[in-house]
């Protein structure tokens, strides 16, 4: 077991950011919540999933939402802009977590993150730092994903089920039983928009030898080793980018400006495109980017290019940030100079039933999936 340092978090706040494909959350919720167990004194541990015990109990936490009408806005504004982001956030998963024990009989040994994201991969780190216990280096996608159901554990057939909902009304579900992932999905996403856009949720409840089989294994530290080179190699005066794309063990599919972005938002996700013109060795091409809550399907030039399994990291060019898709206003990212990055999948997601998951056809694109280094490398 290895307790995380200050700068550590920093790194892994940097390196989430990026692997969360312009979701996972906000970075400013991560910033927050580790400031607060700082303050309480308290520590983040991370176990390697080899060193989890094989009979002890490990539950995935993480809050499910993102984007709702502006009807849905309006009529619960006035509740929720009183609340603080502890309230809108934090209390209702530790409410979920704590519902979840309860129901089980059982409390967790640790916790693990159901996706990496700046904001995803650290409220789990929260409910186990306030209580003294591990989180599982580790997570249920090695990149951040848009539903439940897109999960390793759904693909290695552990249980969703029995699953705790929370929000900050003081609502609480206990769903027994669903008739697969996707039902348990739909659930909890309509939960989080008539709760005004999130709820917390703790769910596939598994003992460590399940765990160590259905997850991609040393995320956490994966995002750390990123954060900390970007952040040498700046201090060094060196190229961040190349920094990345080393440690990540990725490849760099397009350049240039952003000079079109589109956001809808409703049924708890963010929808759209952003359009980037090439410049350098691509000035003469265009990428067209399409995301649901995360960056998923790629186009160069009207052509399928790089897609879901696989990771598209959109970063600024300079300092290497992750482009999220929650700012606030889209006009600031309007002829920004970026880079971005392609990851490829983890092995796990690479296989037939992976794909099926995870594939762009579960978004409605009849693409055909392509590997990325075959891609690249034609």
């Amino acid at each position: 077991m290895e307790i995380l340092t200050k700068q550590n978090m920093e790194d892994l706040l940097a390196g989430a950011q990026i692997l969360g494909c312009g979701g996972g959350g906000e970075i400013e919720w991560g910033r927050q919540i580790v400031n607060e167990v700082h303050e309480k004194s308290k520590h983040f541990k991370i176990i390697d999933p080899e060193e989890l015990p094989d009979d002890k109990l490990v539950f995935i936490v993480g809050a499910v939402g993102g984007g709702i009408s502006e009807e849905i806005k309006k009529k619960f504004a006035p509740f929720l802009e009183k609340l603080t982001t502890a309230e809108k956030v934090y209390k209702p998963i530790l409410v979920a977590k704590e519902e979840l024990a309860k129901f089980l009989g059982e409390d967790a040994y640790a916790y693990i993150p159901s996706e990496i994201g700046a904001g995803n991969t650290i409220i789990p780190m929260y409910v186990a730092a306030l209580e003294d216990k591990p989180l599982v280096d580790g997570d249920n996608c090695g990149r951040a994903k848009p539903e439940i159901a897109i999960s390793t554990s759904h693909l290695m057939n552990v249980s969703v089920t029995p699953l705790a909902i929370a929000n900050p009304f003081g609502d609480v579900m206990i769903l027994k039983a669903t008739m697969d992932d996707y039902r348990a999905e739909d659930i909890c996403r309509s939960m989080a928009v008539a709760s005004g856009g999130l709820c917390g949720v703790a769910r596939c409840p598994a003992k460590g030898r399940a765990v160590k089989n259905s997850i991609v294994p040393n995320s956490i530290t994966k995002c750390i080793k990123i954060g900390k080179a970007i952040r040498e190699a700046k201090k060094n005066e060196k190229d961040p980018i190349h920094a990345f794309i080393r440690t990540a063990g990725g490849y760099k599919i397009f350049e240039g400006k952003i000079k079109g972005w589109e956001r809808e938002e409703r049924g708890g996700f963010m929808w759209g495109n952003i359009i980037i013109q090439g410049t350098e060795d691509y000035k003469e091409h265009e990428l067209n980017v399409w995301y649901k809550n995360e960056y998923l399907v790629s186009w160069m030039d009207t052509k399928p290019y790089v897609t879901c399994p696989d990771s598209i990291c959109i970063v600024g060019k300079h300092k290497c940030y992750g482009i999220s898709v929650w700012i606030r206003d889209l006009r600031e990212y309007l002829g920004k100079e970026v880079v971005v990055v392609g990851i490829k999948a983890a092995e796990l997601w690479r296989t037939a039933s992976g794909i099926e998951i995870f594939g762009s056809k579960r978004f409605g694109y009849d693409i055909e999936y392509t590997p990325l280094k075959k891609l690249i490398c034609k």
